[in-house]
């Protein structure tokens, strides 16, 4: 199938999405589906097939996908991802400990083929942040600026300055969020070692 779905309006495409989804698993057939939708793919697949170039970058479930990129271009292309540029201080296990901007730190899972001394790039996924008072229990806790709030009806886009990268955005819940702040305070924001990526610096 390829893009059977792109004239059709959101509500519809949705729909659409979990008919064929329903078919395809009644009929057990193996059907290929080629879409430039990041939501379309992963909700209806099993398997996933990110290219880059022609070349195959990871070929894994719609989660794994997700939660565990084999590398910076699969973290950047699937989902919003936020990413920091960073060198990797110490490694225990599949856990790093990553210096990055000035005299910031954060724990990491570390990604394939990556050693001490290694630049990396950090990935974290916006949802996986947590701002202010919701932070206190997190082993990572760093002030950042707010650039821009942005209300989506269940929860907001907060975007924010950290360590020199001014498009840094935190997908907070409503309750989360205090109506007494405004663009230019600083607040804290803070992440789990889990919840972070170092990947490949290129």
């Amino acid at each position: 199938m390829d893009e059977p779905l792109g004239a059709l309006d959101k509500q519809l495409r949705e729909h659409m999405q979990l008919e064929i989804k329903q078919l395809h698993e009644q009929l057990g057939l193996t059907v290929v589906f080629v879409t430039h939708d990041q939501s379309e793919a992963l909700t209806m697949s099993d398997r996933v097939a990110v290219f880059d170039d022609g070349i195959i970058q990871q070929i894994d479930t719609p989660s794994n996908l997700y939660e565990y990129p084999a590398n910076a271009f699969v973290a950047q292309f699937i989902g919003e991802n936020n990413t920091l540029p960073g060198r990797i201080e110490s490694v225990e296990g599949r856990q790093c400990r990553v210096s990055f901007g000035e005299g910031m730190n954060t724990g990491a899972l570390l990604g394939p083929n990556l050693a001490v001394g290694d630049a990396t790039r950090l990935s974290i996924r916006p949802e996986r942040i947590k701002l202010n008072g919701a932070t206190r229990q997190l082993p990572n806790r760093l002030q950042a600026r707010v650039r821009e709030f942005i209300y989506l009806g269940d929860h907001l886009r907060v975007r924010c300055e950290l360590a020199g990268n001014d498009d840094f955005v935190a997908r907070v819940s409503v309750d989360e969020f205090t109506s007494s702040m405004q663009s230019g305070d600083v607040v804290e924001l803070g992440w789990r070692d889990e919840d972070v990526r170092a990947l490949d610096a290129s």
